[in-house]
């Protein structure tokens, strides 16, 4: 297995995918790719944790629809044993969205259409593997501290406790609204914020960057590992304690209105902002105006800087502001660029967020359950 730590010369990418039509053409993107190189191909479970055994890659490309349907089986098996950036590059269509949000939620980075010659082009799909490899790649430095970190603490447990982040002081007024946000590693990060801020009963509205035909999936995923009321946003939901919405992906963004004394979603239709269509910008801008200080900005891991702009706008009309802590990110992009804005209120490793949330409103943390 990969030893996680960068080294010099091409990152190391081994594609899983039992068409031997899509090897090749992976082979081609990812070598014509400045920076990474393929050292191996596989068809199936089997032999791609044979290859994983033997070659160490850096980077995984996995289908999902290996035979035997063991693609899920080969990520869980191969993010237990040495947490690797994995990559889904699959055909999405149908029931293959829901085995693309597992994924997501078992650990894997990203994950790429193949290209189906209509809505998923050729030039597209190209385009999108060589995005995805750089997201790897950060990803990859983002493990590799997150285990010299864990090593760090192992080492150090016998001595006194010092607390990670800084205590959250309540927040002022009453709390109307959190604001989450996120992007590449952001599928399982949410879902934590949200199971462990639950019990709250606060309103919650998500953008997560993701295309249209797994938002709704998502959002299903998410009530029921929540309990709460969770669905894709529509123009005009009224925002109630208990239900929480995703940005539908697609071509619109969404917004937060507060109408006589409600809080809105508003879909409107606009360009890419920050390059994102849901963009957290938006959101978080929209949030900012119709909130103010009654509300709670949560920026979660990814690549870019989307986001940040808006929680600095959050934190200019009183909301309370928090982001995920660097070494427990898939990739530390929009964090980052969110505290060198000085839009951070608190800077806050991804398992205490639920918890500081509660501490903004004087409450208990929730008990987390094996």
């Amino acid at each position: 297995m990969s030893s996680m730590t960068p080294s010099a010369g091409p990152v190391k990418v081994l594609v899983v995918d039992d068409s031997v039509l899509m090897q090749k053409l992976m082979t081609q993107i990812v070598n014509s790719t400045p920076g990474f190189q393929v050292i191996g191909v596989a068809g199936s479970a089997e032999e791609g944790w044979d290859a994983i055994q033997e070659l160490r890659p850096d980077i995984l490309t996995l289908d999902l629809e290996l035979p035997g349907r063991h693609g899920l089986k080969l990520l869980a098996r191969v993010l237990k044993q040495d947490p690797l950036p994995v990559l889904i590059v699959s055909a999405f269509g149908g029931p293959g969205a829901d085995n693309t949000i597992q994924a997501l939620e078992l650990g894997a980075i990203d994950f790429i259409e193949k290209p189906d010659g209509a809505t998923h082009t050729l030039e597209g799909f190209m385009k999108h593997v060589a995005a995805a490899l750089q997201r790897a790649s950060a990803s990859r430095r983002m493990l590799a501290a997150a285990r010299e970190l864990a090593v760090q603490q192992r080492t150090a447990a016998a001595a006194p406790a010092r607390p990670i982040a800084a205590p959250v002081p309540a927040a002022h007024g009453k709390v109307s609204l959190i604001a989450i946000g996120a992007s590449t590693g952001g599928v399982p990060a949410v879902q934590t914020v949200m199971r462990d801020a639950a019990h709250l009963r606060l309103p919650i509205a998500v953008v997560q960057h993701m295309p249209a035909g797994y938002t709704a999936k998502f959002a299903a995923r998410l009530a029921a590992a929540t309990g709460l009321d969770v669905r894709e946003a529509s123009d005009g939901d009224r925002l109630r304690p208990g239900m929480a919405v995703v940005a539908p992906g697609g071509s619109k963004h969404l917004e937060i209105e507060e109408r006589r004394g409600e809080l809105v979603c508003l879909l409107r239709e606009a360009p890419l902002v920050s390059g994102h269509c849901p963009s957290v910008d938006v959101m978080f801008h929209s949030v900012a105006r119709s909130a103010g200080a009654q509300a709670i900005g949560v920026l979660l891991t990814g690549m870019g800087r989307d986001g940040a702009d808006g929680l600095l706008a959050m934190r200019k009309a009183g909301a309370a502001t928090l982001i995920q802590s660097g070494e427990t990110c898939v990739v530390n992009g929009m964090p980052k660029a969110a505290f060198e804005l000085g839009a951070a209120e608190r800077v806050i490793p991804l398992d205490q967020i639920g918890g500081a949330i509660a501490g903004l409103l004087g409450e208990r943390p929730q008990q987390r359950t094996a």
